[in-house]
């Protein structure tokens, strides 16, 4: 095992229970056991991090979740968008699916069946009608560190802006670059558009004084 690897060997994480290293893969893996009997292999960071809680099996909860009746909201914009939401992660048929269960994106272990959990998080996190459930990083699943709620034109800005730009072997979004040069989104595609992907990026990094900007 590696020195650096944390060993998580006995422990358990929702719904599984690590039993040994997963060494024929690369990176770091698990062997774990769910409580429903099947065993699973799970990359170290999706245990600890809470993104994996089980081997799936939630996902056969989420079908009849569809039809039981939650906290008196079923007939509410709120709960049509979290049923979307998990019908374009998981419901092949569905006209969305390519685009986000195709591509591997999945709904977090908290919201998939359970209502609730994520009713209580838009209701905190500044749901509104008329604002769309947009995902942060394009790329990542459906989880509170990644999802906000935004108008269409931001949710629209969004996607413009997830072509991936790597300078000094860091490959990030235009959005992510924005972040961390505190840099407004529009103002660093501006300098894109002049002067290119690296040199723009590098102006930001240079005028935020980053570490990373040699």
């Amino acid at each position: 095992m590696s020195a650096k690897a944390i060993d998580l060997t006995g422990q358990r994480f929702g719904r599984l229970v690590v039993i040994d290293r997963a060494v024929e893969l690369p990176g770091v893996w698990w062997n774990c056991k769910c409580d429903c009997g099947k065993q699973t292999k799970v990359r170290s960071s999706q245990l600890r991090y809470g993104i994996t809680k089980s081997c799936g099996c939630l996902r056969d909860e989420l079908r009849a979740e569809h039809n039981k009746p939650v906290h008196g909201e079923t007939n509410t914009r709120l709960y049509d968008i979290w049923r979307g939401m998990k019908k374009r992660c998981y419901v092949k048929s569905s006209a969305g699916y390519k685009y986000y269960g195709g591509r591997g994106i999945k709904v977090c272990d908290e919201w998939i069946a359970d209502y609730k959990a994520f009713s209580d998080w838009a209701k905190s996190n500044g749901y509104a009608d008329g604002l769309t459930l947009d995902r942060i990083d394009s790329n990542g699943n459906y989880e509170p560190s990644n999802c906000r709620w935004a108008t269409y034109i931001e949710q629209e800005n969004n996607r413009r802006c997830c072509h991936y730009i790597e300078i000094n072997g860091v490959k990030l979004t235009v959005a992510q670059w924005a972040r961390i040069t505190n840099t407004p989104v529009s103002t660093l595609k501006g300098r894109i558009s002049r002067k290119g992907d690296e040199v723009a990026i590098k102006i930001s990094l240079t005028k935020c004084n980053y570490e990373g900007a040699g």
